[in-house]
This record gives structure tokens, sequence and C-alpha cells, in this order.
């Protein structure tokens, strides 16, 4: 019987799949699976090092189970992702009972390195490896069976100033639209109904390949797959969703007419210390745009509070903005001074307890905002992905307009059984500052 493996992992979706393609690649090879570390022959910590709550995350996971592994003989620690890729040597010589240190770039040969591990070998392996675009990883889904994630690229090119993903993760490489078609269909046929196509930036994909039009060329073949109803987009930046990205998706009856837009900020000059190809203007114009043509639109933001220069007149600015150009969901983080990009020399660093303080206002302003958006669902019937059972005869999952985790729920009332996976018709009653509450109206094919 081969050996019993745990895998821990953490930070985002696109570290998601990736702990999705060492366990397929793990269990192709015939290694078991264990929900308990305690029962683990070999633990695998798949690590986020973003930014610096991230990276202290990652090492207090690291840290406890180095106390589990040393409560047992011969049980191996490996530690993988980004943490793993730009702190290798670190890692090795400051936490010396952790057998392998792996980059983002070796999840393919994750089955070897584990044997060699058990064998007694110990591994530091974070160099670029050459991309092949075409590569289909074996997986296993760790999300609810009707989503699954799509990653189409690695890597960034934007160079943002506050951002260390172009240094962990490399420049941006895209996979080919064939393997990514096969991997959609090899995934609806597993179940998914929903994909959600990620990368660090979407709305780059197929640039590296000389092909700009290639992101509207993917989700064009994605629509062709019959047992996918949804298919949605998140991180696609500003900068380059033009005309025909937004008519692909308002005329499409499978691309959700939803839309995750990391802006950052609003400020001008802020936005140019960022290095972000934007401005307020292009910003404002943008969402006018988008909502013009596609009136039913959600979109999603995330912003960042505290960069350097930011006082309390851009920051003012941008809680205007969240008032006169209302989006529907956002995400606001507090900024990190990270080594070795840019904006961690700028002057101007903000105190941390202002940060903090301007985080809570601006998502006490975006409540009243979400909560005065969702008004538009009520009395409304819209399809619901149905995830799960809350209580008996009380349902929960999402709409077009909500993506997993992060959005909020749809909760409805049905007398009767319902199935995780399928699509009911919810008439929408009551709404939250996020959440949705309605009743079953019938079955959705």
């Amino acid at each position: 019987m081969k050996n019993k493996v745990g895998i821990i992992s953490l930070g985002c979706a696109k570290n998601q799949v990736d702990t999705e393609n060492m366990l397929g690649v793990l269990d192709k090879n015939g290694f078991k699976f264990v929900t308990s570390c305690e029962e683990a022959d070999v633990i695998i910590i798949n690590t986020c090092g973003f930014i610096q709550p991230a990276k202290e995350e990652s090492i207090e996971e690291i840290l406890k189970q180095v106390m589990l592994k040393n409560k047992y003989e011969d049980k191996k620690l490996i530690v993988t992702g980004c943490l793993a890729q730009r702190y290798a040597d670190e890692l090795a010589y400051e936490i010396p009972e952790v057998d392998a240190i792996i980059g983002t770039e070796y999840y393919s040969m994750i089955d070897k390195i584990v044997e060699g591990c058990l064998k007694g070998k110990r591994y530091i392996l974070n160099d670029r490896l050459k991309w092949n675009g075409e590569k289909i990883l074996p997986r296993i889904l760790t999300t609810p069976k009707p989503t699954a994630y799509l990653k189409i690229a690695e890597g960034c090119d934007n160079f943002c100033s506050y951002c260390a993903i172009p240094y962990i993760r490399g420049r941006y490489r895209s996979r080919t639209i064939d393997s990514l078609y096969q991997e959609a269909q090899t995934l609806a046929q597993l179940g998914t109904k929903e994909l959600i196509i990620i990368a660090q930036d979407i709305s780059k994909y197929g640039y590296d390949m000389g092909n700009k039009n290639a992101l509207i060329e993917l989700l064009e073949k994605l629509s062709t797959i019959d047992e996918l109803k949804w298919i949605r987009l998140l991180y696609c930046y500003p900068d380059r969703i033009d005309a025909e990205l937004i008519s692909t998706i308002g005329t499409s009856d499978k691309i959700c007419h939803y839309l995750d837009i990391p802006l950052q900020h609003i400020n001008t000059n802020i936005l140019q210390a960022m290095n972000r190809n934007t401005s307020s203007d292009y910003i404002k114009k943008l969402i006018d745009n988008i909502r013009t043509n596609i009136p039913d639109i959600v979109i999603r933001t995330s912003y960042i509070v505290g960069f350097p220069g930011e006082g309390k007149k851009e920051f003012n600015e941008l809680i205007d903005f969240i008032q006169n150009y209302p989006i529907d969901y956002v995400g606001a983080f507090t900024y990190s001074q990270e080594e070795g990009t840019k904006a961690a020399k700028l002057d101007g660093q903000v105190d941390e307890k202002e940060k903090i303080a301007r985080r809570n206002l601006l998502m006490a302003t975006q409540q009243r905002v979400s909560k005065k958006l969702n008004q538009k669902w009520i009395g409304g019937i819209y399809d619901v992905l149905i995830e799960g059972e809350d209580s008996e005869g009380v349902y929960f999952g999402r709409s077009y307009g909500q993506a997993p985790e992060v959005d909020g729920k749809v909760y409805f009332f049905s007398n009767k059984k319902l199935r995780q996976g399928d699509f009911a018709k919810v008439c929408i009653q009551k709404v939250y500052n996020y959440d949705l509450l309605g009743e079953y109206h019938e079955f959705s094919k």
C-alpha cells in the first residue's frame, strides 16, 4: 500500500488549482490521502506569500506541522507554493525540519519528490523551468462538485509597484486554447456546471502568444461545451476590457453577466504610483460603458487603502467614487509594504492604524451601497446553483451575480427535495448586506 499524504492549501483560487494538480499527480501514482495530518506519512503545505499576513499564516502553519512531525518518527514535511518559491534558502536555513522546499514550477514532479523524501532525500527546488502551455496535469477537485476553476495562464507582466507576484511566479505564460478546452471538457464530464476562469490577469491571456483576441476565442470555444451552464470571469484588469469583450459577455447565454475588475484605487496620481495603466476618468467611463451595454451586470472589485502618498484628499476621492459609481461587491485591503517592490521605497508611507481605520470606513460605506444595490433582486426569479442544504428545507446556493466564497449566497425555502449541483429558479423576497433570501419557484434545466 502506498504512503498516506495530507495536503494543506493556503491562499487564493490559483493556489487551489495547484493543490488540485498535486493531488491528481499523486493519485495517479497510487498515493492515498488523509484529512488528518497526524495520520499522514507525508504532509504537504501549499503556501501563499503574496503579502505579509499571508506569509505569517504560512509560517505559522509550517511551524505547527513541524511540531507534529517531531512527535512521529519518519513523518515527512514538504513546503510548496509562493513562499517556498521566493524564500527557499531562508526556509531551508531557518526551518531545517522541512524535508523539501518546492517552488511553483514543480507540481508535475510531486510524486517523485514525495518518493525521494520517503527515502531520506532533501530537496530545495525553485528554479524556473521551460514552459509547456499544452500540458494538462491530472486534478482532483476540492471545490463543491458543480463548480471548478480553470487556470488559463501562469505569472504576470503587469509589475504593479506594490506586488511581488511577477518576482514569485515569473512572467506571464498562457496555456493553449486546445489544452484548456480539453481540460474544461473533462471537468464538465465530471459534473462541473460552473467554470470559473482565473489567472493573475485573464485579460492578458494570449498576448505572450501574439494573439490579443485569444480570450474571446477561448470563451467562444468553451461556450460550445453543452454540460457547462455558467462561465464566470475573475481577475479581469480594467485597461484591457474593450468593446468586443463587453459584447461577448453581454450576448452570451453561458458567460455570466459578472465581472471581477481589480481597480485598486480611483485617484489618478495613486494609480500612476501603483503603475496601473488607468486613470480616474478612464475607470468612470469604463463602469458607465459596461453598465450601459450589460444592464444586469454584477461587478466586483478590490481596493487598496493606505498606499504611499494616499492622504485624506485621495482617500475621500475613493469614498466619493464608491458612493457615486456603485459597485456590487468590494474587497478592501490595507497596503502591505513588500520587500523588493518599488512601492516599498516610496515616500509617504501611511501609519498602520490609519490604514485600518480607512479600510473600516470604506467597508462600512460599501455595506450601505451593496444593500441598496441588492434591492434590484427583490421580486425577480433567478437561476440558483444549489450548493447544499442548511437545515431541513432551507437550501443555499448562488445566482449568476455571486462568485463562490466572496459575494454572499442565496438562501431559499423548498418543500421539494433538491440536489447539490442542480439549478433551481428562486424568487427573491428579501435582501441583506450581501445575502439574498427567497423561495423555490421551479426546477431549472
